[in-house]
């Protein structure tokens, strides 16, 4: 069977590890018969992809992952876009405005990190970040890098006890989501306005990771945005997640997308490209389909 992986990082995520070529090496060693290279608010891997994929072998999907705010409950969530063109105005000032925002809540993060008593260097944040918007992932690092921290009792099983081999995950989800010390709110553009962006560049709107939207009824009010998609078939669902959401596109005809949200062994050492079942190539036909694209 063809598979896909339509959901994964490059190094210009900042968060990623691997260089476009690096990720087409290794799409063709895990056997996938096409990608998409889905950098976070970002169109620069588009540049680098079309070589890429005739050298490997291995079909490319232009892509991009816009980050927006659900109005319903403020929280983040990630469209993704399929066959977008890049030169769109409307889609690269969007993704300015975006970044924008990104640098804001980079900054606050920092603030919270050091206001609850972590050390961290914030030039070396900007340094790594490399003229972008730092995402979490640096921030992170320059606290659990720090030795002014090692010392910390907060941080040692981050540093060397269970939660070593997932640090950032851990990290994350105990100093940075919502109701924990550190938290920032999200600052970013409306949902509906990522996924018109999306659209404006002939692009096709998919919902990422639906498992992040706390009520599985507010699908229908993100669907009135426009969404054509949902990746049902995700590396952070359960089987029972993927059966519902599976059920929910038959439902309503929305198409299904497949992606491991793959970044390398820094942020997601456990995500493995291609990791997920039922990444069949015929769902990329079907979207190709949608977005009006004749030849892979």
């Amino acid at each position: 069977m063809k598979t896909i992986d339509l959901h994964m990082h490059s190094r210009y995520s900042e968060d990623g590890d691997h260089s476009v070529d690096e990720l087409f090496a290794i799409a063709r060693e895990a056997g996938l018969s096409a990608i998409s290279i889905t950098d976070h608010d970002s169109l620069e891997s588009i540049a680098d992809c079309a070589d890429a994929s005739v050298q490997h072998g291995v079909e490319y999907v232009p892509g991009v992952e816009v980050s927006t705010v659900f109005p319903v409950d403020g929280s983040q969530q990630h469209i993704l876009g399929y066959y977008i063109d890049e030169t769109s105005e409307r889609l690269v000032s969007a993704l300015e405005s975006i970044h924008a925002c990104r640098i804001i809540v980079a900054k606050n993060r920092m603030k919270a990190l050091h206001a609850i008593g972590f050390a961290l260097d914030e030039d070396w944040v900007w340094e790594t970040a490399g003229g972008r918007a730092p995402t979490a992932t640096a921030i992170m690092r320059a606290v659990l890098e720090n030795g002014e921290n090692s010392s910390d009792p907060r941080l040692g099983d981050y540093i060397k006890g269970d939660k070593a081999d997932n640090r950032l995950f851990h990290f994350y989800r105990e100093y940075l989501l919502e109701g924990k010390p550190a938290h920032v709110p999200f600052e970013s553009i409306p949902m509906a306005e990522g996924i018109d962006a999306i659209k404006s560049a002939g692009g096709v709107p998919v919902l990422a990771h639906p498992k992040f939207v706390r009520k599985r009824e507010w699908l229908d009010i993100i669907r009135g945005y426009g969404i054509r998609g949902i990746e049902a078939i995700s590396s952070y669902h359960e089987p029972e997640d993927i059966e519902f959401y599976l059920s929910y596109t038959q439902k309503t005809g929305l198409l299904v997308t497949a992606g491991s949200d793959f970044h390398g062994p820094t942020t997601k050492p456990r995500v493995a490209m291609g990791g997920v079942e039922g990444n069949d190539y015929r769902l990329l036909e079907k979207l190709r389909i949608a977005a009006g694209v004749r030849n892979g």
